[in-house]
């Protein structure tokens, strides 16, 4: 089925000669000529309840009960794969919009053209999962053949998803009109003032383009004020910085004060420039500015803070103003992020968006498997998994359907290998996959994996990350009830505040953590030493910490620190024993941090 742009010429004509189907008079045949014909036809007449309501009875009677394989053969064919889109369209749209005369046309056109079709069903979820909405807009912004190929339908998918929620200005919370915004860029396209890599957008990528928060006119006045080193698809994000960082106006006014900041005037990009702000004017001013040349970008909350993602080359996401990096990163009220609330979901999303059409054929063999029975659900779910091996949501589905050991047990390698530049997405699938199956010494499993990730080049922090949220499931199971905040604590290396835990249990988890870090010990540099590092930066800060485990915690870290001694690695030993001095000094009290002292002199 890697052919969804396939038949589109050789069935053309069948779309024109459609105003004769009735698609209410028999069931549609599940064959492509009949489908592009039978459907236009059907949306033009106001018959698409009648018709999706067969169209569904004709997929029942040719999968339901039938084995996997039948199944997966069937969705992988031009006929099935188009059939069952046509069937996910009418069924997300809804019944007002089916029947709703302002969308017969966009219907009419979209269910002609698979290749349209895989577009929009195929370029993520609309903002707020709101399917209908995204196609009244799509049809108010798709209103001519000239917006129907090419980059004018990628810009009107696009506009059509992200404006199913209205998308409103930061200047003066005025409703932002998609229409105008597809015309926009089509203008600034065509007048070559946005970044020749514009054309090269996916509809799903130009999501984070057109569904700027900044006014039309306030694009404009960026492209026209940003500093000429600045203006380069590398470094445009970093215009951000153009901005003053201002706590006060110059009357004394708190930022924390919203429009008084500004003096009631509209936050625009010009006034934001002149007033100066914080992290979140910082970062909406380089989102905007990324979006003004024709780059993806959109703000991202963090701890306490307001950051940023762009594409600074493309298809390839990068951080600026930030502080917590990836992990702790998540998405900012307003944009809405495929599969979930975590900012590192979109460099997932971006390599699962390579392929658009696997991306399609993953979602298909998704939407087919519903009309399998429950126990074969699985088998479909691999096949989605394997079609698009980067759709975290296909593997989300087959992890919650996992029921057999032998498939809990070699499952973590081949996460591993579906998300090997993506350690977040393994950390997060394989805590799922504990709670649907056992996995023996799952920390160990865990660590080995991702020690592997990292040595082949992953982001040292998302895979250090990753194996604390492993380490934080099991360390809650293993604390027992009352202590699952004070396990936690430990295993992140964060103060527990009032929270206690049995010294015996604390000790088990402090155990299991360095047994893991110790996994993650496979380089003498580079990222997986890197991830090892912080590893043990966290337990180690935990242990001092956690009054329970402290002195018992502590000398299992001499011992460690002594053997890293030993294989000639005083480097790596001094550098955690900084670290403990560190956490030392945070529990003010003078006889530990004087321990730690001497640990840290003894090192040389």
């Amino acid at each position: 089925m890697r052919r969804f742009a396939w038949f589109v010429a050789c069935v053309f004509a069948c779309c024109l000669a459609a105003d004769t189907a009735v698609a209410s008079v028999a069931p549609p045949r599940i064959a492509t000529a009949s489908l592009l014909a039978d459907g236009p036809a059907a949306a033009r007449e106001g018959a698409l309840d009648a018709y999706g309501a067969s169209l569904r009875d004709a997929l029942e009677r040719e999968l339901k009960g039938k084995a996997p394989k039948v199944i997966a053969k069937f969705a992988a064919t031009d006929a099935g794969a188009l059939a069952v889109m046509h069937s996910m369209l009418l069924e997300r749209v809804g019944a007002e919009v089916r029947a709703d005369a302002a969308c017969r046309d966009a219907l009419a056109w979209m269910l002609g053209n698979p290749a349209a079709l895989s577009m929009f069903l195929g370029s993520g979820d609309p903002a707020a999962g709101k399917w209908p909405e995204a196609m009244r807009v799509f049809a108010k912004v798709a209103n001519s053949n000239e917006r129907r190929d090419g980059l004018p339908l990628r810009l009107s998918v696009a506009t059509a998803l992200v404006f199913a929620e209205p998308v409103r200005s930061m200047a003066d919370d005025s409703v932002i009109d998609p229409a105008a915004r597809v015309a926009s860029y089509l203008a600034w396209d065509a007048e070559g003032l946005l970044f020749p890599t514009f054309r090269e957008l996916s509809a799903w990528e130009l999501r984070y383009v057109v569904g700027s928060w900044s006014t039309d006119e306030d694009l404009v006045w960026a492209r026209a004020n940003i500093k000429a080193d600045l203006k380069r698809r590398e470094k445009v994000g970093d215009a951000a910085h153009m901005l003053a960082y201002n706590l006060t106006n110059k009357n004394g006014v708190s930022v924390q004060e919203g429009r008084r900041f500004y003096d009631n005037k509209p936050m625009t990009m010009a006034i934001m420039l002149e007033y100066g702000g914080v992290c979140g004017a910082i970062s909406r001013f380089g989102s905007s500015m990324s979006q003004a040349h024709g780059v993806p970008a959109m703000p991202v909350g963090q701890p306490g803070h307001c950051a940023f993602i762009w594409q600074q080359t493309p298809h390839r996401w990068s951080i600026n103003n930030d502080i917590s990096g990836w992990a702790e990163s998540g998405c900012h009220g307003g944009i809405y992020i495929q599969w979930g609330h975590p900012a590192w979901l979109m460099p997932v999303m971006q390599d699962a968006q390579r392929d658009g059409e696997a991306f399609a054929q993953a979602e298909v063999l998704l939407a087919a498997a519903a009309f399998a029975d429950d126990d074969d659900r699985g088998a479909l779910f691999a096949e989605a998994c394997k079609a698009c091996p980067q759709h975290y949501g296909a593997w989300t589905r087959r992890v919650a359907q996992v029921k057999k050991a032998q498939d809990a047990k070699r499952m973590p390698a081949e996460l591993a290998e579906a998300f090997a530049a993506h350690p977040m997405a393994f950390g997060a699938l394989f805590t799922a996959l504990l709670d649907a199956a056992p996995v023996a010494k799952p920390e160990r499993v865990a660590a080995a994996q991702l020690a592997a990730m990292a040595k082949g080049g992953a982001d040292a922090g998302l895979a250090s990350y990753a194996l604390m949220t492993v380490l934080e499931r099991q360390s809650k199971g293993a604390a027992g009830k009352g202590a699952e905040r004070a396990a936690a604590a430990l295993v992140r290396g964060d103060a527990a505040g009032d929270a206690t835990i049995d010294a015996e249990k604390g000790m088990a988890i402090v155990d299991m953590a360095l047994e893991a870090t110790d996994a993650l010990d496979v380089a003498p540099n580079g990222p997986a030493h890197d991830a090892w590092l912080q590893a043990m930066k966290r337990i180690s800060r935990g242990v001092m910490l956690q009054p329970a485990v402290r002195e018992r915690g502590m000398k299992q870290i001499e011992r460690g620190l002594a053997v890293l001694v030993k294989n000639n690695r005083a480097g790596d030993a001094r550098w955690i024993a900084d670290r403990i001095v560190e956490a030392a000094k945070e529990t003010k009290d003078a006889g530990l941090e004087q321990r730690a002292a001497a640990l840290r002199s003894s090192l040389g």
